[in-house]
């Protein structure tokens, strides 16, 4: 069995995901070493938890690991210091607010010895680990996903807050490379229609301002067609040739804290790095983002636009 240590870590910002990262570093103490913490605003409350530092470089000087859940403008800056200063980095989706800034993120990853990773934490949903297991037996030929409900104000648009998860599964499961073929909408709400290097084809739903929660996937195989409810955590199969539907058994496991838990074997050389998102898979999922909000705001124009996933 592969052995793995523990790693020395420390969190930069402390809103929501920040705070949800600290609980579950903090508790996977045979993984993780939570150094300290650090947020710009001086007002926090000490966090139970862990150290509160006094500044960015500290919290990267202390750790071997920097968690990055500082809001989306202040990514870039913070990844590209941690990364320089040789520091694996684990940075919240989505990896930049542009898809420039973050194929230049990923190109510096390259470069040096750190790894970095982004939080696609929808990878470790008990549904979607399960679709992955499953689909390795079967050719892909649909994939339909559906994210809708009451989401906080985001500057950037749907696309960009929320699509991203949507764009990342659809190269997960669906067979790396993804091409954008159309895109309609605005920014609360949008369409896009897709195709996987695999040959599958697919939709993006997406409304952040419906009343109604709701996050799902539909995937169709030669053989199975597959309905998941993500915010449920239910999984159904129907048998193409008979019709015949039966749920299929889910391991429970907290997403976020099957991620950490995936970070560490990554960084162990373990099998962790096949689940876990990657710079590079960050990049492509925030391209094709940019990409179908260009194409909602000219809709008189037929140009395709493409972007491939690394396999």
């Amino acid at each position: 069995m592969l052995g793995y240590r523990r790693h020395r870590v420390s969190v930069l910002g402390l809103g929501t995901m920040g705070m949800r990262h600290v609980r579950v570093l903090s508790a996977l103490r045979d993984r993780f070493e939570l150094v300290g913490v650090y947020d710009v605003r001086g007002d926090l409350e000490r966090s139970p938890h862990a150290r509160l530092l006094r500044g960015e470089e500290e919290a990267i000087a202390l750790a071997e690991v920097v968690v990055v859940a500082t809001p989306i403008e202040a990514h870039g800056g913070a990844v590209a210091r941690a990364l320089s200063a040789g520091r694996h980095v684990l940075v919240e989706k989505p990896l930049c607010p542009t898809a420039a800034e973050a194929r230049a993120l990923a190109a510096a990853f390259l470069r040096g010895p750190a790894h970095l990773f982004v939080g696609h934490s929808e990878r470790f949903n008990p549904v979607v680990r399960t679709l992955a297991r499953l689909l390795r037996r079967d050719r892909v030929l649909a994939i339909d996903l559906r994210r809708v409900g009451p989401s906080r104000h985001c500057e950037f648009g749907v696309l960009l807050n929320l699509g991203v998860h949507d764009f990342d599964l659809a190269a997960y499961l669906g067979g790396g490379g993804v091409v954008l073929q159309s895109a309609l909408g605005g920014r609360d709400f949008a369409h896009a229609l897709f195709a996987t290097g695999s040959g599958a084809i697919g939709h993006v739903y997406l409304d952040g301002a419906s009343a109604v929660r709701s996050r799902a996937i539909t995937v169709t195989t030669e053989r199975w067609t597959y309905e998941g409810d993500l915010l449920g955590v239910r999984l159904f199969r129907t048998a193409r040739g008979t019709a015949s539907r039966t749920e299929v058994p889910l391991p429970l496991e907290e997403p976020l804290r099957a991620q950490a838990v995936a970070l560490g074997d990554a960084l162990d050389g373990g099998g962790g790095r096949r689940e876990i998102a990657t710079g590079a898979d960050g990049a492509a999922s925030v391209d094709l983002a940019e990409r179908a909000a260009l194409h909602c705001g000219s809709a008189a124009s037929t140009e395709n636009l493409s972007v491939f996933a690394p396999a």
